[in-house]
């Protein structure tokens, strides 16, 4: 029943609601210091990163991998804060949001339950389902007397939603849910972290089933000094994660995310955007990008 904030665990909204409207992982925005008016119109509020770090001109990939606090909010102001607060409303988080420039960092208050249940519409390609507590009741016989079987709505479409689960694998591939590689399945999930560490977050999930970990106090307090989601919740997920995969048969846990029709692939360079070609010396680490059919990046490297 707590509503706690949930800091960067809440930019998939953000990143989802882009790729509704037409932009790709491989589009590029400027991270840098920016500032943006207060309620008075007085220009005050200037996002920062962690560790007050800037990164300049970077995918929108690369920006969710690593977390940049600039580049979520500025992203925000360019698809609209009411935008973002319908898609984390139609993926079922069910408290009051605003949309402040704040919001895409995750400033207001969410329920943890909810945003399971929107990370399992990500992984269900944009199914969310019905939650509920009891799966089954048998009685003492073990005969079945009741079972649930929830309900799923379509929130958005099968490739949009793949878009997003392709860039949360690229949390844990490079980014900062990178621990949970040693799992050794295909995973995907997002970190969060609040301001002076009171609240840590790691929701993630398989092909099969989402886990989500908030560590905290009941009062706003500090959990410890450098308490991030990666190092407070996300020990706890993988910990968990581990015993989960570890019961399953081996072909079920070398199960990969679905691909569904629509999507399409493109080697770019992760800094960039570019398209990568053999020829280009500048590129420095090339990824696989998902893109929407037809909205493949064509913009060629700096060197050609």
């Amino acid at each position: 029943q707590a509503t706690l904030q949930c800091g960067s665990a809440f930019k998939p909204f953000v990143y989802l609601t882009a790729f509704e409207q037409g932009y790709t992982p491989a589009d590029t925005l400027l991270d840098a210091p920016f500032l943006l008016p207060d309620a008075t119109g007085q220009l005050t509020y200037c996002p920062k990163n962690y560790y007050n770090v800037y990164y300049g001109i970077t995918t929108l990939r690369r920006a969710l991998e690593l977390s940049f606090n600039a580049t979520a909010v500025k992203l925000q102001q360019l698809v609209g804060g009411e935008s973002v607060v319908d898609t984390a409303h139609r993926f079922g988080v069910g408290t009051e949001l605003r949309p402040y420039p704040s919001l895409a960092l995750g400033s207001l208050e969410v329920r943890l339950i909810d945003l399971v249940r929107a990370y399992s519409g990500f992984a269900n390609l944009g199914e969310i389902p019905e939650p509920h507590l009891i799966r089954e009741i048998s009685d003492r016989d073990g005969r079945l007397k009741e079972r649930t079987f929830p309900r799923t709505e379509r929130v958005t479409s099968a490739p949009v939603a793949y878009l997003m689960v392709h860039v949360l694998r690229g949390v844990v591939e490079r980014g900062t849910g990178s621990s949970a590689r040693e799992l050794g399945a295909d995973l995907a999930g997002k970190t969060g972290t609040t301001d002076d560490y009171s609240d840590a977050w790691f929701i993630g999930f398989s092909p099969r089933i989402t886990v989500g970990v908030w560590v905290g106090r009941d009062k706003k307090l500090t959990i410890g000094r450098k308490m991030t989601g990666a190092r407070a919740a996300q020990p706890i997920w993988n910990a968990f994660m581990r015993a989960y995969l570890d019961g399953l048969d081996p072909d079920v846990r070398a199960e990969d995310f679905p691909i569904p029709a629509g999507v399409a692939f493109t080697p770019v360079d992760w800094y960039s955007g570019e398209r990568a070609l053999p020829r280009c010396s500048s590129q420095e680490k090339v990824v696989l990008e998902a893109f929407l059919a037809g909205t493949e990046t064509t913009r060629p490297c700096r060197d050609t």
